[in-house]
């Protein structure tokens, strides 16, 4: 199996929750990104190595990416695996909405708020370390 994809694969499924033990959702991940040809350009591919090295800068790097280049390719990578695990009955429970507050519009400020720092803050790093 392709070690760098089986790499990125495992980096992805964590960052969306799934289990890194999971061979079936990494092999079908691998399968889909080569049916798919999506390649990375040079300058993707060494953002996914530094990923891989430093798995917790992906939410804001995904976030960044969301604001500046939102058809990036690890964006689209990133959503290969969230399509695959939104099909997949064991991860199908974290992509339904689930009534968890009784004031859900609190819920819905925080998660918005949250999510906007992230993506200027991965904006900035990005432009620092000139991954755009």
């Amino acid at each position: 199996m392709n070690q760098p994809l089986l790499a990125e694969a495992k980096l992805f499924a964590n960052y969306l929750g799934a289990n890194n033990g999971d061979d079936a959702l990494l092999g079908r991940y691998v399968n889909a990104i080569e049916l798919l040809q999506l390649p990375l350009s040079t300058k993707e591919a060494v953002v996914v190595n530094k990923l891989i090295q430093m798995p917790f800068l992906l939410a804001l790097i995904d976030g960044g990416y969301a604001l500046l280049q939102p058809n990036n390719t690890i964006r689209k990578r990133i959503l290969v695996m969230s399509a695959l695990m939104e099909t997949d009955p064991k991860y199908v429970n974290r992509f339904l909405v689930q009534q968890n507050s009784s004031f859900p519009i609190f819920h819905f400020l925080y998660r918005g708020s949250v999510a906007v720092a992230k993506g200027v803050i991965g904006a900035v790093l990005i432009i620092i370390f000139r991954w755009k």
